[in-house]
C-alpha cells in the first residue's frame, strides 16, 4: 500500500480486502519511545495483515526494531532487538464473540493511526531492566573501578555483630 505513513488508514476497508501493509518508520519518529533509548537511531519494520474477525475488522501486527538502550548495570549502551506480535480487533470493549487471544482497539477504525499502534507495541516489548547478557562485556562506568581494593573495602555493619552480643 502506498499511502504516506502519517496518513490514517481505513481498517474496515483493508480488512474487507484482506490487505497486508508493510511500513518502515525511523525510530526517531516515536516520541514516547525516544526517552527510553540511549540513541535515537535505527528503523522499525511493521507488517499489518488486515482481515475480518467475524463482524469486526482485525489486524495481526508484527513489529521489529533494533534499538540502543542504557544498560542498568554499567550504564553503557546495549543493543537489543525488540519484537512483538499482536492480534488486534477493532470492536467495543465489552463485545462478545471476539477471537481468542485478541485485544480490542477502541476508536474509529476508519481512521487508524498505524504509527501509534506500532509505538505502543514497541513500548510493550521493551525489557524491564535493560542489561548486557551474561556473555557480553559489561564495564563499570568510567572512574568507578579505578580505586577498588578489596583489602580496604569499607564494611559499615561489621561492628553490628559485637553490639548485638550485649
Amino acid at each position: 500500500m502506498s499511502t504516506p505513513p502519517e496518513r490514517p488508514l481505513d481498517a474496515v476497508g483493508l480488512a474487507r480486502s484482506g490487505t497486508q501493509v508493510e511500513r518502515d518508520f525511523p525510530v526517531a519518529h516515536f516520541a514516547r519511545l525516544l526517552d527510553r533509548l540511549a540513541e535515537p537511531s535505527g528503523q522499525v519494520q511493521a507488517i499489518a495483515a488486515f482481515r475480518q474477525a467475524g463482524e469486526w475488522p482485525a489486524v495481526r501486527l508484527a513489529v521489529t526494531a533494533v534499538v540502543v538502550l542504557t544498560c542498568q548495570r554499567c550504564l553503557g549502551p546495549v543493543r537489543r532487538t525488540l519484537a512483538s506480535e499482536a492480534e488486534l480487533v477493532f470492536a467495543d470493549e465489552g463485545a462478545q464473540g471476539l477471537p481468542e487471544g485478541s485485544e480490542t482497539v477502541s476508536g474509529d477504525p476508519h481512521r487508524l493511526d498505524l504509527a501509534a499502534l506500532v509505538e505502543d507495541e514497541l513500548l510493550l516489548a521493551l525489557p524491564i531492566i535493560p542489561q548486557h547478557d551474561a556473555g557480553e562485556a559489561c564495564a563499570l562506568p568510567a572512574g568507578e573501578g579505578d580505586n577498588l581494593d578489596t583489602a580496604e573495602m569499607r564494611r559499615p555493619f561489621a561492628g553490628l555483630k559485637d553490639l548485638l552480643k550485649h
